[in-house]
């Protein structure tokens, strides 16, 4: 039994009923896509500006821990501390997950994926497993074998002060963007006059400020031994994430101590135990040391204004 062959009127009535459905479909699409580009965008919007109004990194991680978790599974801000890796902020998990993150502390040579982020300040993509992350982190996060972690370098004036973290279904490119954000906003509290850039060689970081005549002169870099190159290097390191932790996290006193033209008064405490840090940790170590400490709190924390270190500032280490 033959089935006859569509009219050509019919056919024409298919067509165009397939080019209408076509239409519409193509015009709810587009909508919804729209759409979803301005929430986002909104989205990401709300973030910066809350961003902008944050005065401290607890309140900053818990922000870009708000924006972050809509991008992924899970996520959370770390702290970096003399590459020691502590928890910040968390979210996406349950309230004794969250309870417990507070608590980890690990150094970073031990998990390969931090180390990774903080030696290239570049996102790292590894394994959610012990190696690559911690035995604290796996069993917090509770992963399993075969999770992926994604990690974005919060990198001030060249030193990573915190990790985004995030595991699950990942958006890397908002992620990044994110955390570029709030780097940068964290980069605009560090700096709140225009500097100069950092001088590199060893006499030129001395000559920021005059030293007293007993004080160790600046050493040739190039007379130094690969040693204490390292040891130098260290210490710059060392005084550049102690003079961020404090304008990180005591940013009021930071404030207060400029109006007041004494800093070391609003900050005394910080400033001493880094002081004493240093001493022991640098200054007793090599004959060629240079106090990167002072020389650190007087550029960053004194915009290079000595006046505002206050009366009772003890000075560099000799």
């Amino acid at each position: 039994m033959s089935t006859a062959a569509p009219s050509p009127s019919l056919r024409n009535l298919f067509s165009e009923l397939e080019q209408l459905f076509h239409s519409e479909t193509q015009a709810r699409v587009s909508t919804s896509v729209q759409a979803a580009e301005r929430a986002l965008a909104e989205h990401l919007n709300q973030a910066v500006r809350r961003l902008r109004q944050a005065t401290a990194f607890p309140e900053m991680a818990g922000i870009l821990c708000d924006a972050s978790v809509k991008f992924a599974n899970a996520c959370a801000v770390f702290h970096v501390s003399e590459s020691t890796i502590g928890g910040e902020r968390m979210r996406g998990a349950s309230g004794d997950a969250v309870a417990r993150f507070r608590e980890i502390r690990f150094p970073a040579a031990g998990a390969a994926a931090f180390a990774g982020a903080l030696e290239s300040r570049e996102p790292v993509v590894a394994l959610a497993s012990a190696a690559e992350v911690s035995p604290a982190v796996v069993a917090t996060f509770g992963h399993a074998t075969g999770d992926k972690a994604y990690l974005f370098p919060l990198t001030v004036d060249q030193t990573t002060v915190g990790v985004l973290y995030a595991t699950g279904a990942v958006d890397t490119a908002a992620l990044e963007l994110l955390a570029q954000a709030t780097a940068a906003v964290m980069e605009a509290r560090q700096r709140p006059a225009r500097r100069e850039d950092r001088p590199k060689a060893l006499s030129d970081l001395v000559s920021i400020a005059p030293a007293p005549a007993s004080a160790t002169p600046a050493p040739d870099w190039e007379e130094l031994s690969p040693a204490d190159r390292q040891l130098h290097l260290r210490a710059q390191r060392f005084a550049r994430v102690k003079v961020a932790e404090m304008r990180l996290y005591r940013p009021d006193a930071v404030k207060a101590g400029r109006a007041q033209g004494d800093l070391y008064a609003a900050l005394q405490e910080p400033i001493d135990q880094g002081r004493e840090a240093f001493r022991k940790t640098f200054m007793a170590g090599s004959k060629t040391m240079v106090d990167y400490f002072h020389l650190e709190v007087l550029r960053t924390l004194a915009n290079d204004n000595p006046g505002w270190l206050g009366g009772k500032y003890p000075g560099r280490l000799v």
